[in-house]
Formats: structure tokens, C-alpha cells, sequence
């Protein structure tokens, strides 16, 4: 290892399969480019440089490709692992990085690959552990050195599966430095909905409460992203007779400027791990309707006046938007707090105190743990029942 590993992580590694679209590789590009700033060496060891999200990596932020080009498959990510070895190797970097929950194979196998003299390992919960799998991690677990999770639910989840494991809570670094809360339209009727076009995100579901919380046809719905469930859910959107109301603006790498223009966002997913496009929503002064799909959805949605957590049907989902573009606009000085825990220039030194002292070998996990008000974390925010029950019958047709 490196002489600077006796004092501090200096020589960064990070493990992404590709440069795709997701929120974890968007999320570790960010670091990556703020480590660099606070002036550590920065590496990111990829199976292949393909991908629209290579164009946010700044200067000074080094990739280098395994030896043999590597494309995400059933195996390729133990390929990777394999094909990775003699870059870390070679490069001895002080600490790797796995960014979610996808690398968590990439990562234990490189233990197996590289034996003892390996560099310390630090892996992010990128989503709960649930399913089959989680047998499959907790086996694993020992291999790394350390988890990290996005918030205290996600945390005291994650306890349950990785038993004795190291976990500290960091926020996720989702906002720009020195953020300012701005203020939504209240006039505006655009709904918008953003995620990768697939199951987990259940559009599906969003264009149904839309559709019930639409009998005025005034309002409109954006949905961005791209993926493979994009043609069943353009016929679902002809079936429904909605053409004219609900519409795909595709992937953009900015979600900004669309928010500025929105009333809500509309959130439907089956499972998330810490759903970074609320707190972007919520930091623009757009409040949010979503589903109860994360351990981590009370410490976001944690005021009535963010917004709504639904059940997952769509009658209850569109009582909640229209009960929401009636009433709900957040204040911004209770979305301050919300705000600054998420902002990168701090949550990149806490991974950075944190990772320093796993370099030094040091017991303690370090690094900010948000806990929060507690009797939060034991209901969901909900307007008023009178409200409810008045948008509800507003709502359905």
C-alpha cells in the first residue's frame, strides 16, 4: 500500500461496471470530483468506458478500463472482478468503493482475487436488503470493511440482514454546494415523474393515479427517463385515453429546470433505497406524493407540507395529489435542514473522515450519523383527514 495509506485514504478507487444512467454512478461521479478538490487521487476502475454519465467526470478524476473490455451480463460482474486484479495491483490504491448494491459481488470477489495485502473496502447500500440475496450478502459481508447507508431506516434495516457489520450513516450527497431553497409555481398543473423505465419504478401505477386525479383534464404529466418498459407504457397511455395529457421527455441529465416548472412529483416506485429525486424536488420547493417504498421515506417526507406517503393503489395515490396540489406548498425554512445535511461539499469530507480512518485501522466508524427526531421515524406524514377525504371523492371518477 501507499506510504499516505499510514495517515489517510490518499488514492481512491472506485468500481463501476460502466458509466449508465443510474443514481449510484451519477452519485459516486459527484464524489469523485469533489474528493479531488479536497485534493485526494481519484481512480475509477470500470469493465467499460461506454455511457452517457463519463461526460460528468471532471478533470483530474483518472479511469482506467480492465484489460479485457467488460459488459454488464448474468456473470460480468465476477468477469470484472477477475479482469480487475492487476489494476489494483498495480495501482494499490489505499481504499476501493463500491457505490451500490450492483458491485457488492465485484467487490467481495476482488477479496478472493487479491488475498491478504488487499486495500481497505468500503461498500454503499445502495438499496435494502431483501430477497433471495440477502443470504447472499450476509455470506459475504466479512469481506468488507465497511458499509455505508444513505440514512438511520436504511441503517437499522440493513443491521438486520449484515450482523456485526461496520455500517455508518451518511446522507447522500445529492445537491450542490451553498444550495439556496427556491420556491415552486403554485399555479403551475405539471405533475413529474422521473426514474429509469423499468418494473421497480412501477409507472404503471402513476398513470393510473393520474388518470383517476385527472377528471378535470387540466393537468399534465411528465414522465422522464428511458428504459426498456417504454413501449407498454405509451400503449398504457393510449388505452387509457391519455395521449394528449401524459407525456416522456426521455433521460436528462438535469432534472432542475423541468422541476422548476412542476406543481408535484410523483414518486411510485415498488422499492428504493434513499430516493434522491424527493429531496431534489423538495430543495426546489416542489412538494412530492410517493409510495412507501423505503426505509428511508419519514427522514425525507418528514412535514406534512413536503407532501404525501401513499398506499400503493391508485385511488389513495391520486386522493394524495389532488390533495396536494390544493393545499401543500413546503416552507422553506423547514426544508433548510433537509437541504443542507444533503449538499456534496459536506457529505464528501464526511466520506473522507470516514474513509481515513479505516486507512489508519482505527476501530470507530467516523463520519456525521443524521438520527433525527425519532417520533418521526414512527409515522407517515399525511394531510389532515378531512383534506383527505374531500380530495379522495374529488379525485375518483
Amino acid at each position: 500500500m501507499n506510504p499516505a495509506s499510514t495517515t489517510r485514504a490518499q488514492h481512491i478507487a472506485i468500481i463501476m461496471h460502466d458509466f449508465s444512467t443510474g443514481g449510484s454512478e451519477r452519485i459516486a461521479i459527484r464524489l469523485a470530483n469533489q474528493w479531488v478538490r479536497e485534493g485526494r487521487q481519484v481512480t475509477i476502475l470500470c469493465g467499460t468506458t461506454d455511457g452517457p454519465a463519463r461526460a460528468l467526470i471532471e478533470p483530474g478524476v483518472a479511469i482506467e478500463r480492465a484489460g479485457i473490455e467488460t459488459r454488464r451480463s448474468m456473470l460480468s460482474r465476477l468477469y470484472l472482478a477477475k479482469r480487475l486484479t492487476e489494476n489494483v495491483r498495480r495501482l494499490a490504491p489505499d481504499l476501493i468503493f463500491a457505490p451500490g448494491n450492483f458491485h457488492f459481488p465485484v467487490i467481495a470477489a476482488l477479496y478472493g482475487f487479491i488475498g491478504r495485502d488487499r486495500p481497505v473496502m468500503v461498500c454503499k447500500l445502495s438499496n435494502p436488503l431483501f430477497g433471495p440475496s440477502r443470504w447472499f450478502k450476509k455470506l459475504l459481508s466479512g469481506r468488507i470493511d465497511a458499509f455505508v447507508a444513505m440514512s438511520d431506516g436504511l441503517s437499522r434495516e440493513a443491521r438486520k440482514t449484515l450482523s456485526g457489520a461496520r455500517i455508518a450513516t451518511l446522507p447522500e450527497p445529492i445537491l450542490e454546494a451553498l444550495l439556496v431553497v427556491s420556491e415552486a409555481d403554485p399555479t403551475s398543473k405539471l405533475i413529474v415523474c422521473a426514474g429509469r423505465l423499468v418494473d421497480q419504478k412501477n409507472f404503471s401505477l402513476a398513470i393510473q393515479a393520474f388518470r383517476h386525479a385527472n377528471a378535470a383534464g387540466d393537468m399534465r404529466m411528465l414522465i422522464l427517463g428511458e428504459g426498456p418498459q417504454r413501449r407498454k407504457l405509451e400503449r398504457e397511455i393510449r388505452r387509457s385515453g391519455l395521449g394528449d395529457h401524459v407525456h416522456f421527455g426521455g433521460h436528462v441529465s438535469d432534472i432542475g429546470p423541468t422541476l422548476a416548472k412542476a406543481r408535484l412529483l410523483l414518486m411510485t416506485s415498488k422499492y428504493e433505497g434513499y430516493p434522491a429525486v424527493l429531496v431534489e424536488a423538495l430543495a426546489r420547493g416542489v412538494p412530492v406524493v410517493t409510495t412507501d417504498c423505503s426505509p428511508a421515506i419519514r427522514e425525507i417526507v418528514f412535514d406534512a407540507g413536503f407532501g404525501v406517503v401513499s398506499t400503493s393503489d391508485p385511488a389513495s395515490l391520486a386522493a394524495a395529489i389532488t390533495c396536494v396540489v390544493r393545499h401543500n406548498m413546503p416552507d422553506p425554512a423547514k426544508l433548510a435542514p433537509l437541504v443542507g445535511r444533503h449538499r456534496i461539499d459536506m457529505v464528501a469530507l464526511d466520506y473522507l473522515d470516514l474513509f481515513d480512518e479505516l486507512a489508519n485501522g482505527r476501530r470507530g466508524i467516523s463520519g456525521a450519523s443524521y438520527s433525527g427526531n425519532e417520533a418521526i421515524h414512527d409515522r407517515l406524514p399525511v394531510v389532515d383527514e378531512c383534506r383527505l377525504s374531500e380530495a379522495r371523492q374529488d379525485a375518483l371518477p
